[in-house]
């Protein structure tokens, strides 16, 4: 019985660890989260994830070199403006609820790096929270933003937010050829159309890609993860996402 009373204690403890530990998007409404919420939906989440890049020469490169090696973290058409999920919103950094975070650091040792974020933009959650944010409290009546967030998205579209000017010189449309989603046991597929706008902290790349190419299928949770490449100058950024970890509502959003 002693036993019993014990067990039943460790496992009670247990299940309060698991409610303390669930995340907001698990636990509450979209239309309940609250300003801090949707920040951290658009800024450090499973759908938008930081990524460190160094800037050799002072920033220097764009298109044409100059530039570092990204640290390693883990569509068609695509012309005319940005669905809802990327336009928008304060901060100027293309409605997304602010850029990167942090700025250029300088060191004796090493060259200056920028902080930019990675942003699954057609993933349910940061849709939700860019409505939460444009609309406040009225988003659960707004019919603007049931339509938005209702609407089958085409194409993935991936946002590269915070970036330097420096690194944008040259044909933006050169660009897309040398953005890539990598699968493990795939070809990788590439961007098929891309845009930019300016924000408050740097340029905003939008890269769109398809969701499902000839002889392919679109990314599901057996594909484990998938990581973002862009090629910028000699600066490659890189970021894994762990599709386990970007399900929401029973459902994989990307």
């Amino acid at each position: 019985m002693k036993k019993l009373g014990v067990a039943m204690l460790i496992w009670l403890g247990l299940a309060a660890v698991g409610l303390v530990a669930a995340d907001f998007w698990q636990t509450k409404k979209f239309t309940e989260w609250s300003d801090k919420e949707v920040q951290k939906m658009l800024r450090d989440s499973p759908w938008a994830r930081p990524v460190e890049i160094r800037l050799e020469g002072g920033g220097g490169g764009g298109m044409g070199g100059g530039g570092g090696r990204g640290r390693r973290g883990g569509g068609g058409g695509g012309g005319g403006s940005l669905p809802s999920a990327a336009s928008g919103g304060p901060e100027g950094e293309g409605g997304m609820g602010g850029g990167a975070r942090g700025g250029g650091i300088s060191t004796p040792e090493a060259p200056p790096s920028q902080t930019v974020l990675i942003r699954w933009h057609t993933a349910l959650p940061v849709k939700q929270a860019v409505a939460r944010m444009r609309y406040g409290n009225e988003v659960a009546s707004s019919p603007e933003a049931a339509k938005n967030l209702s609407r089958e998205e085409k194409q993935y579209i991936v946002g590269i937010i915070g970036l330097p000017p420096m690194m944008m010189r040259g044909n933006p449309a050169k660009l897309k050829s040398l953005a890539l989603l990598k699968i493990k046991g795939r070809p990788p597929v590439e961007a098929e159309a891309v845009q930019t706008d300016k924000g408050e902290r740097g340029v905003n790349l939008y890269l769109f890609f398809p969701k499902v190419q000839p002889g392919s299928h679109v990314i599901t949770l057996e594909d484990s993860e998938v990581e973002l490449s862009m090629k910028l100058g000699s600066t490659e950024i890189r970021r894994r996402f762990k599709l386990k970890d970007m399900v929401f509502d029973g459902k994989l959003e990307i």
